[in-house]
């Protein structure tokens, strides 16, 4: 509930002999907990939070460019009313808890009809607003960017009314607000008040929805502009006028152990007619339930059926009923999943649990204990929250224990048991400039950009570092540490130099890339080479025959690029020139948005450890050095790292994907149980040639001064590095 009431109840109970009841159509106040089915949220997260005042909606960006949300609860609600209706009324309360960073295309809409016709955020382009891209728009309030240069300001917290820059006004970023819609039915005129929860008065008007628009309300559009926006949203009601004795709503809304708290809502002008678990009848005025009116707190020990209806003059409504189980709820076992893997036993474990299904969905905690079998690696760790890693370091017994508070704990087993060892180790991170030319790689432009804009963000962004201990502590007493990047760009916006490497790029072009050099660039593992996931419509002839670019190759092929030092990276686009489209010559859309990838050879018993650094470089580690430490010999060993730090794990057997542009595929490691063929009698081979080169096993050369553990061949004989 947004309304603080308190200082109200005295005074408004004295008019409640003239109150009425309006008849409800749909309505939502988020205090059972839960996220409704009518959310859809199209990137960001959408959960519950509350405060003093109790629970809403929020949605929240995190570091994502803009996304939407919304709610949709169907015009399905009218189909009792519609004959004889005249008017009704649309209510929500809302905050602007953070505006964008960034962009100024945040938005909030109410719209009619039986969908959202604007799901992705940019249905109309240049993310115009709602009212611009669909006639069935009751109301709409936008941020709009076209709005904004055309007021030739760029102030996030001036917004506008249905697409009018004469119709604006300065929303305050954590205020609540309350907008309520009036519909008019015949006349198809669309009436709004937007106040502060207080009853401040802020702006009025109104608006006429053509003649092929929907005129009942059907869901709630929002649209937060990047980066980490967060909107909030609460008491969502559609309401006829007219007195009415609607159902009341029973909400689970407090559990600890064997006891249970239910807030059984009702409306002004109503009176509840309550039976409790224990058979206790009870009559219950609007102003009767406390800090908040018409929310009743029922706490009850004893299993049985909740009974509740409400009456207002004559009228009475339909009896609703809660079944009551006053037991212990036990919290489920975790799932698990192997994010990360090396010789022997150690392995990486990422334990998720599923509270979807916990009544009240519960935040659960997690507490491990290992117990090892050689009795020197045990470890406890406590109150790990959901999507932990735990990395188990030997053979062993790994304890989950799940708990929250009010709930029962639960528990269970791992058995971390399987032994693995490395059978091959495919780095592309250090890979040479002159094996990549050997290979038919061709040498690009540097990246060498401080803007942050497509795959200059690479380099803008600043993201491929390493951290020096300064010798200072913050208030917490940790270390704090200075950045030093490696990689960006060589001179800032007045021409000083940086000291920073331009990212240096290495493409194979598509029209080499085939399904015999997709299988040998870097055997074992495979390249995608084809035209799986890509929008058909750009490249082939009437849906059937591939087009092709003016180098012969197939349409839906892409350019292969190395960044050296980083990993492989697709670009996304087509063609030689990365600029193919036979439909528009000079257009250069993005086609692949992702690739699949594989290992020639293996089995399900293989296990696959992809790394891969995500997010223009964000997705890398971040080594921390020593106080003291020179920075280039710690630019030296940084180099010699494996910067991935992003893993995913999958069976020999099965493919994993590469995303476009931002993410760079660094290292694929295989694992096998056991030992591979002939690997077990491997210690250290001895050879007559000690400048002779090394190669891993997939017979990429590598650095005889910076080689990390696995498995190498010098001179034809295998040998392993510990």
């Amino acid at each position: 509930m947004r309304k603080c009431y308190s200082l109200l109840t005295a005074l408004l109970a004295l008019f409640a002999i003239n109150a009425h009841a309006d008849r409800i159509l749909y309505t939502e106040n988020y205090e059972a907990g839960s996220v409704p089915s009518t959310w859809t949220v199209n990137g960001g997260t959408g959960s519950i939070a509350g405060d003093s005042e109790g629970k809403y909606f929020s949605f929240a960006l995190g570091q994502n460019n803009g996304r939407s949300a919304h709610c949709l609860w169907g015009e399905s609600i009218f189909d009792a009313v519609k004959e004889g209706l005249t008017e009704y009324s649309v209510s929500v309360d809302f905050q602007f808890q953070a505006f964008g960073t960034n962009q100024y295309n945040g938005e909030f809409a109410i719209f009619s009809g039986e969908k959202c016709v604007k799901t992705n955020g940019n249905a109309g382009g240049n993310w115009d607003p709602y009212c611009l891209v669909s006639p069935n728009c009751l109301f709409d309030m936008n941020e709009s960017e076209a709005a904004i240069k055309e007021m030739e300001t760029k102030d996030p917290t001036l917004w506008y009314v249905n697409g009018d820059v004469d119709d604006n006004f300065n929303l305050i970023q954590g205020s609540w607000y309350t907008l309520v819609l009036t519909v008019n039915v015949a006349t198809r005129e669309v009436s709004y008040t937007l106040d502060d929860l207080d009853g401040t008065f802020h702006k009025a008007g109104s608006k006429t929805l053509a003649e092929d628009a929907s005129v009942y309300a059907s869901g709630l559009y929002l649209m937060n502009a990047r980066y980490q926006s967060v909107i909030n949203v609460d008491n969502i009601k559609v309401s006829i006028p007219g007195d009415y004795a609607n159902n009341p709503v029973i909400a689970l809304t407090g559990l600890n152990m064997n006891e249970r708290t239910y807030t059984i809502s009702f409306m002004e002008g109503e009176t509840l007619h309550l039976t409790t678990t224990e058979g206790e009848e009870k009559l219950i005025g609007y102003y009767d339930t406390g800090d908040i009116p018409g929310a009743y707190n029922y706490t009850t020990t004893t299993s049985g059926t909740i009974k509740a209806y409400t009456t207002i003059g004559s009228m009475t409504s339909e009896t609703v009923t809660m079944d009551v189980v006053c037991e212990p709820i036990v919290l489920p076992m975790p799932t698990y999943n192997i994010v990360s893997a090396s010789e022997g036993f150690e392995k990486t474990y990422q334990f998720t649990v599923d509270n979807s299904a916990v009544e009240m969905q519960p935040e659960i905690f997690m507490d491990f204990a290992f117990k090892s079998d050689n009795g020197t690696d045990d470890f406890t760790l406590e109150n790990q929250n959901n999507g932990v890693n735990v990395t188990v370091p030997s053979k062993g017994t790994l304890t989950i224990t799940t708990k929250a508070l009010g709930y029962a704990n639960g528990t269970a087993t791992v058995v971390n048991d399987q032994e693995y060892a490395q059978k091959y180790d495919i780095d592309i991170q250090h890979i040479t400039a002159e094996e990549l030319l050997a290979k038919g790689f061709e040498k690009m432009d540097d990246l060498n950009s401080s803007t942050t804009s497509g795959e200059s963000n690479w380099t803008g962004r600043l993201r491929m570092y390493f951290q020096i201990a300064t010798g200072e502590k913050d208030d917490e007493g940790k270390d704090i540490y200075t950045n030093y990047p490696v990689y960006g760009f060589t001179e800032d916006a007045n021409g000083n130099p940086t000291g920073y490497e331009p990212i240096q790029r290495y493409r194979f072009l598509q029209s080499k890339l085939n399904e015999e050099t997709a299988h040998s660039l870097f055997a074992p593992m495979y390249v995608w080479y084809g035209t799986t996931g890509v929008d058909k419509s750009y490249y082939e002839e009437d849906g059937v025959t591939p087009k092709v670019d003016p180098a012969g190759a197939p349409g839906g092929t892409t350019n292969l690029q190395v960044k050296l030092g980083i990993g492989i990276v697709f670009s996304g686009q087509v063609n030689d020139d990365e600029n193919y489209n036979p439909n528009s010559i000079s257009y250069s859309p993005i086609l692949i948005n992702t690739t699949t990838m594989g290992v020639d050879g293996l089995t399900d018993n293989d296990m696959i450890v992809v790394a891969k650094i995500d997010n223009y470089g964000g997705g890398a580690i971040h080594p921390q050095f020593p106080v003291g430490t020179d920075p280039e010999a710690a630019k030296v060993e940084y180099k010699k790292m494996n910067l991935g730090g992003v893993f995913t794990v999958v069976k020999g057997t099965e493919t994993f994907s590469l995303y476009r542009v931002d993410t760079a595929l660094n290292r694929v490691v295989v694992l096998t149980p056991g030992n591979p063929d002939g690997i077990e009698e491997m210690t250290t081979a001895i050879v007559s040639d000690h400048n002779a080169p090394i190669f891993n096993l997939s017979g990429v050369q590598v650095n005889a001064n910076s080689l990390r553990p696995g498995i190498y061949v010098k001179q034809g004989k295998k040998f392993i590095v510990r």
